[in-house]
């Protein structure tokens, strides 16, 4: 098993080394307080709902056709018609 420091103030963690385990700022932690994502139990189960979420289509409204009479006679300028 792999041993770690952390130190007191900032929380950094160190692979072991034995002249910052001398050091007053450094505490020896276990690898799962070191590194806890590591140790996250593989399939995690969620919580059940009881709610429907689901919209039909006919219940989202249409958006409403947007034109702009300047932007398309900018637009169409100098096409045949």
């Amino acid at each position: 098993m792999a041993r770690y420091l952390r130190n007191k103030k900032d929380g950094f963690i160190y692979d072991w080394n034995p002249i910052l385990a001398e050091n007053v700022m450094c505490e020896e932690v276990t690898e799962e307080e070191a590194f806890p994502e590591k140790f996250i139990p593989k399939k995690q189960r969620g919580r059940k709902s009881d709610l429907d979420l689901t919209t039909p289509d006919e219940a989202i409204p249409e958006a409403p056709p947007v034109t702009n009479e300047e932007v398309n006679a900018e637009a169409s300028r100098g096409l045949p018609e």
